[in-house]
């Protein structure tokens, strides 16, 4: 087993108990930025950050890059700076029941050459530049696009 990674009985105690701590990662290239479409809930199917778990002793700036080098193959960044908190209730989380998370919010500036390396992980079925927000997206991500200065 794993020592980063918590048995699956001890984790659905977990979720449905206590708030969990997440990194989400606003990626900017110039005057766009990057979306996943997740395959894990709790947005599955959805347009989101790429993020996931801080794990026990990790510092935050070290989780989003470590998620950034799983999720995307982004193992540089040029510029990487916190933009906030917020508390988020998904009415559908992980085994079906309401998950309540901390998302810990970074902007990271990458590069044309990092953009071109990107790979997914198996949380993500596709990704996908976006220059604006748009209507339909949550409203967590437009809070923080905003600060990320995108329109």
């Amino acid at each position: 087993m794993n020592k980063n990674f918590i048995p699956e009985d001890l984790y659905k105690k977990i979720i449905h108990n206590v708030p969990l701590c997440c990194v989400d990662i606003v990626v900017k290239l110039d005057n766009s930025f990057l979306l996943a479409k997740r395959t894990e809930e709790p947005v599955k199917s959805k347009w989101w950050f790429p993020g996931g778990r801080v794990l026990f002793n990790e510092k935050l700036e070290t989780t989003a890059k470590r998620k950034l080098k799983q999720e995307l193959n982004i193992k540089k960044v040029r510029k990487i700076e916190f933009l906030g908190a917020e508390g988020i209730r998904f009415k559908k989380g992980d085994f079906g029941k309401p998950v309540y998370s901390i998302g810990i919010v970074f902007l990271a500036e990458i590069d044309k050459k990092q953009a071109n390396d990107i790979r997914l992980d198996h949380t993500a079925s596709e990704y996908k530049w976006f220059s604006g927000v748009q209507r339909s997206f949550h409203p967590y991500l437009k809070r923080f696009l905003k600060k990320s200065l995108f329109n």
